[in-house]
């Protein structure tokens, strides 16, 4: 019997794949992402607004100058966003007119808020010394008229 010679093969170069440079393209693109993306503010709460056809938009000039007031049907009031109790408010927005006399406020109260509630907010802000206050409401067609 013969040998049967068989062919040596060469041996393949082997072909390794770097993962490095994929995870680094995956976090810039989520960096990208994360940045180009909108995202609601933190804090905002979504109210029911009264609706007006006659409301119009504050200026940028006296967004800078605006502190809100919100309320709530729960009969949580925050300003600026943060909690205030009743009886601090006073002494809080008198301190934000101390700070900044062109300052003015907001009230932007849910529809399903006593109306008592509302005056007496407004007889608060009056006492602290704010000359400008305005009612938050949300925008209406005009044809619109339902009560």
């Amino acid at each position: 019997m013969s040998a049967m010679a068989f062919r040596v093969r060469k041996g393949r170069k082997q072909v390794t794949l770097s993962v490095t440079p994929l995870i680094d393209v995956l976090f810039l693109l989520i960096i990208f992402f994360m940045l180009t993306g909108t995202f609601k503010r933190v804090g905002e709460l979504e109210l029911r607004l009264p609706k007006s056809s006659t409301s119009v938009p504050p200026t940028q000039e006296e967004r800078a100058h605006q502190v809100e007031l919100l309320v709530m049907e729960s009969g949580v009031i925050s300003m600026d966003g943060e909690r205030v109790e009743m009886p601090r408010l006073k002494s809080r927005l008198a301190e934000v007119l101390r700070e900044d006399p062109e300052s003015r406020v907001m009230i932007k109260a849910e529809e399903g808020v006593r109306h008592g509630r509302v005056v007496l907010l407004l007889d608060i802000v009056r006492e602290a010394g704010f000359r400008g206050v305005g009612i938050g409401t949300q925008m209406r067609s005009p044809p619109d008229t339902d009560l």
